[in-house]
This record gives C-alpha cells, sequence and structure tokens, in this order.
C-alpha cells in the first residue's frame, strides 16, 4: 500500500446519545431520533479505545487503511495488520467468502501505544465492529458470522435493553469485557432487529460513554 493510494469509504461518525447545551457543559437529554427510540430495545456492543482500520477487499486484492486515507498507524500495529491481511492465505479466505463483492470491514486497532490501550492487552491486536457489502450495512448477527469466518475477532455484545438500562448499564459496569483492567470506553447501541435507516441511508446507531456519565455524573432513575 503507497500512502495517498486509497480512496475507500470511510466510517461515520457514530453520534452521542447525550444532547448537551451550547457550551458542552451540562446534559439536557437525549439527541434525537434515540430519544424517541429510546424505549425500544437496543443492542450494546463494546466501544473500544483504539484507532480506526478500514480493510478493504475489491473482489480482487486485501488494501489497510486508517480512518482517513492520509492517517499513518503506530509501527507495531501496521506491521501486525500486515501479518494477518497481507498474505496469500487471508486472499484466498476473502475470496472464498466474499468473491468478487466490494467489502469494507472497519475495526479498532488497540494496544500498547495506541490511545489508551495499553492495559487492553501486550501486543497490538484488531477487532472487527463494522462490515458494508456492496455498500449495505450489515446487521450485528453477520457481522459477528462473518468475522468468525475470516478467523478474526469483533466487539462483543455486552448489552440489551433500552437506552435508559443502557446508560445505568455503563454507569455501574466500566470495566472492559475484553481485558477487566481496562476501563470500559462505553457502549455503541443499534436497535435489534430493526433496519431503521437515517436520512443519509446509514443505519441508526448511538454512542453513550462512560466519561460523559462519569463527568456529568449522569443519573437517570
Amino acid at each position: 500500500m503507497i500512502k495517498g493510494e486509497l480512496k475507500m469509504k470511510e466510517y461515520r461518525k457514530i453520534p452521542n446519545v447525550f444532547k448537551f447545551d451550547e457550551k458542552y457543559k451540562k446534559v439536557i437529554g437525549l439527541n434525537e431520533p434515540f430519544n424517541s427510540l429510546s424505549k425500544l430495545t437496543w443492542i450494546g456492543t463494546e466501544k473500544v479505545d483504539g484507532t480506526n482500520i478500514r480493510i478493504h477487499w475489491d473482489g480482487h486484492k486485501i488494501e489497510i487503511g486508517g480512518r482517513t486515507d492520509k492517517a499513518e498507524f503506530q509501527a507495531d500495529l501496521k506491521t501486525y495488520l500486515d501479518s494477518i491481511f497481507l498474505t496469500e492465505e487471508m486472499e484466498y479466505i476473502f475470496e472464498q467468502v466474499f468473491g468478487e463483492k466490494d467489502v469494507m470491514i472497519f475495526g479498532e486497532g488497540y494496544g500498547p501505544k495506541i490511545q489508551n490501550g495499553g492495559t487492553y492487552s501486550d501486543t497490538p491486536k484488531f477487532i472487527v465492529f463494522d462490515i458494508d457489502i456492496n455498500g449495505y450495512h450489515l446487521n450485528r448477527t453477520k457481522v459477528n458470522e462473518v468475522s468468525e469466518k475470516l478467523g478474526l475477532d469483533s466487539v462483543p455484545i455486552v448489552f440489551s435493553g433500552d437506552i435508559y438500562d443502557a446508560i445505568k448499564f455503563i454507569g455501574s459496569n466500566p470495566n472492559s469485557r475484553i481485558n477487566a483492567k481496562h476501563e470500559m470506553e462505553g457502549l455503541v447501541l443499534e436497535l435489534v432487529d430493526l433496519d431503521i435507516y437515517d436520512s443519509k441511508g446509514e443505519r441508526i446507531k448511538c454512542k453513550c460513554k462512560y466519561r460523559d456519565i462519569k463527568k456529568y455524573c449522569i443519573n437517570i432513575s
């Protein structure tokens, strides 16, 4: 991969579930549409504190990119990713699983010297959180199934319930399920078995961070 050659789809920014005041000093409620959908059942996957990684399969070859086409990797993480994805064996597996479909795998690189990920793992790691195939966003069950076929880890489902229950859960369960020594960054929430999309054609998701709950002393009774 030569820097500047990649033109892969960037992962959208996941909106915060909380609505803040204009000075960002107080939580004043939940953002829409999450407030209107708050009592539906959501599942939550652990939000991993790392760096965004994109794996692209164009039907013929595998390419690796960061959050943007200009992003650069921490050196040990790059070596690790190359050893996993840029091999004849993995290319064969991708060909068997996807054929000539256009595939984008979104994941998180984590571990030493990557954000605050040193207590996650002693060595660099990669974990899948989303997959697009021919522009279609797979649901959580399919993401996990495809990740397993590829021999890749996927973010664990650690919560099911409404959004208010999710806030309580994060507030009382601060430890990561990946490594209990690491504080859990939060949850990424998506609706169970409901393909509801926003005006941009993106599946509705939101993030709920432990640091927001702790900083703003949020208490949802």
